[in-house]
């Protein structure tokens, strides 16, 4: 019989991600393997605001910006970026 298991994965907010959420951070249990795709789609039912809104954004894992197929280990930490404008 196979065992499921899990990994654990801190989730860090930036500029108005921070503020939309209410927190600076949070932490994610997911099925092992993970992507950063599955992680997405935690943090969608978590936080709604999210949304479709979350393409627009830039994530980084373990300091490295990263695409949605970017596999999560134990322990990663998961950067959201919103999108910046300067002038």
């Amino acid at each position: 019989m196979a065992t499921s298991s899990t990994i654990r994965v801190e989730v860090l907010f930036f500029a108005i991600a921070h503020d939309l959420a209410g927190t600076t951070s949070t932490s994610l249990e997911l099925q092992d393997p993970a992507t950063v795709r599955d992680a997405e789609s935690a943090l969608k039912e978590q936080f709604d605001w999210l949304g479709a809104g979350l393409a627009s954004y830039r994530v980084a894992v373990d300091e490295e910006f990263a695409t949605s197929d970017t596999p999560l280990r134990d322990g990663s930490t998961l950067a959201i970026i919103p999108p910046v404008s300067g002038g």
